[in-house]
């Protein structure tokens, strides 16, 4: 199997390593962009902010990045107030996402602007076809027409109608749930640290305000009568009968980018300033070990081939698998490849500049501490000090397909009786938790639970749950949808299969890497859709 896997490795990743041509030919496209929009800025706005940069964020960012790949960009203001510079304010005027949307078609650029997300996206294509592009001018136009008191509707109001439970204590400020295992070998993260430095007594409370990342939009599917969740503890939902084939790959209407044939793409993101955060951290969890960054690439490949990376259909998004190979990593791996960076963080001895340290680690409420020095890093991962752990590649990608497609079993490795798994019905992924794992309960993250946006009604789901690094409350696989967990742990097992037919030398039922290929669905343009899922 390891053999099997490691030769595999050796002829996929070299086809899924980005080029350094195409990520200048991005970065050029991204100062041409951020050009335009300074200049829009300067000419039809008179507001606080004094002008905007477009910072990268995202897979080119960190390191994770495949041919092909969006560019994620965020719109970072520099203000002329003084206070709200030193504050970290990121917040934006609703005026500004048209008023570039605006600029940016004028270029001839292919721009829509999500606006029924937790902040406004604004999605640009460099070549757009000419129907795209008038499909999209007249979406514009819709806009412009409306009333002056339409154009600007009042914020979207995200209160869930069930509250999570409230932590039950403090542990060095951040907060703790009552009934958590730990039962993943963390014992041995104490000899690999960060910086020396004592840790502070005190920290930035936990979230306590459902700040969702903004996502594109999630088609609904159909699901049975009295669905019943895996995780909802026995108790039914009753939904309407919509029989549908599901589809993997989302039917495209007639405002969404193909895949190809537009140039490059990329999203705007407007108010994200965590999302810098968590490129940062993946970016130095890469620089942790030579094997961490082709073990991301491998399976995000995988999962795109097999048709199961899309928030956009109900599955789950490349972010979402990069923290599931981290998780393992970190946690699961014995020894552990990579320290726990958020466990590694020291404070500042010093009193000014542990103030300074937690005024800017401090974004719109959410910790975003970590061990972020990237130059200690790699001279630590190049003296060795970082992992004791020697296993080759396909060793690790044995380890991780076999935790994820497993039933439940002993939890210490060190024992010789089986392998750790991970129980998809009751268990959330944490990668700032020692151990790696928080209970579904203990979050309150049992069953589906709506929010209203704009008087329409939102599924938060948690039929897999992983929790972001900074924003505890949000779920990272909260698009996921009954026939997306299906389709995941599928594939799941039937690479598990493959490679135990590998290990008996038996015919497997196909390669790991076949791609999925779906009959043509049946595009009905009536109307465009409306982005509903944040």
């Amino acid at each position: 199997q390891v053999r099997y896997l490691d030769s595999l490795a050796n002829q996929e990743i070299p086809k899924v390593e980005i080029p350094s041509a195409e990520i200048a030919e991005k970065e050029a496209f991204r100062s041409r962009l951020e050009a335009i929009c300074r200049q829009a800025l300067a000419n039809g706005y008179s507001g606080d902010i004094a002008t905007i940069s477009l910072v990268g964020f995202g897979s080119l960012v960190s390191g994770f990045a495949t041919p092909g790949s969006d560019m994620d960009l965020a719109i970072v203001p520099a203000w002329k107030d003084p206070a709200k510079a030193a504050s970290n304010f990121s917040q934006i005027g609703p005026e500004i996402p048209r008023l570039l949307e605006k600029a940016l078609m004028d270029a001839k650029f292919g721009v829509r602007l999500l606006t029924k997300t937790r902040v406004p996206i604004l999605k640009v294509c460099e070549n757009p076809s000419e129907e795209l592009y008038t499909a999209l001018c007249e979406e514009r136009r819709k806009w412009d027409d409306l009333p002056d008191e339409e154009k600007y509707p009042p914020s979207p109001s995200l209160k869930a109608q069930d509250e999570p439970p409230k932590a039950s204590s403090d542990v060095d400020g951040q907060k703790t749930y009552p009934s958590i295992h730990h039962h993943h070998h963390h014992h041995h993260h104490h000899s690999v640290s960060g910086p020396k430095g004592p840790r502070p007594d005190t920290d930035t409370k936990a979230p306590n305000e459902a700040k969702d990342e903004a996502q594109k939009s999630v088609k609904s599917v159909g699901t049975p009568d009295s669905f019943q969740d895996s995780n909802n503890n026995g108790n039914q939902q009753t939904r309407p009968h919509h029989e549908k084939h599901w589809f993997r790959e989302k039917v495209l209407g007639p405002l969404d980018f193909p895949k190809f044939g537009v140039g490059i793409q990329c999203d705007i993101n407007f108010s994200n300033p965590l999302a810098l955060h968590n490129t940062h951290l993946l970016r130095c969890y890469s620089l942790c070990d030579p094997r961490v960054r082709p073990m991301v690439l491998f399976v995000k490949s995988w999962a795109k081939r097999r048709k199961i990376n899309s928030s956009y259909s109900g599955t789950l998004s490349s972010y979402g698998y990069v923290l599931m190979v981290l998780h393992y990593l970190v946690n699961v791996a014995y020894p552990p490849v990579c320290p726990n960076l958020q466990l590694c963080w020291r404070a500042p001895t010093n009193a000014e500049e542990f103030a300074r340290e937690m005024r800017e680690t401090t974004i719109e409420g959410y910790s975003v501490r970590f061990w972020r020095n990237e130059a200690e890093i790699m001279a630590r991962a190049r003296a060795g000090e970082l992992t004791q752990n020697n296993q080759s590649l396909g060793a690790l990608l044995r380890g991780f397909f076999a935790y994820f497609a497993s039933s439940p079993g002993p939890r210490n490795p060190q024992s010789g009786y089986g392998p750790p798994s991970f129980i998809w019905t009751s268990e959330v992924l944490s990668l700032r938790t020692p151990g790696g794992i928080l209970k579904k309960h203990a979050k309150g993250w049992t069953g589906a639970k709506s929010t209203i946006v704009n008087g329409k009604e939102v599924r938060h789901r948690y039929l897999f749950a992983i929790e972001d690094p900074f924003e505890w409350d949000h779920n990272v696989g909260r698009t996921v949808q009954h026939h997306g967990i299906v389709a995941i742990r599928d594939e799941f097992r039937r690479a598990w299969r493959i490679l135990q037919a590998v290990a008996w030398e038996r015919e497997p039922e196909g390669g790991l890497f076949d791609e999925v290929v779906e009959p043509a669905p049946v595009v009905k343009r009536e109307r465009p859709r409306a982005e509903t899922e944040m």
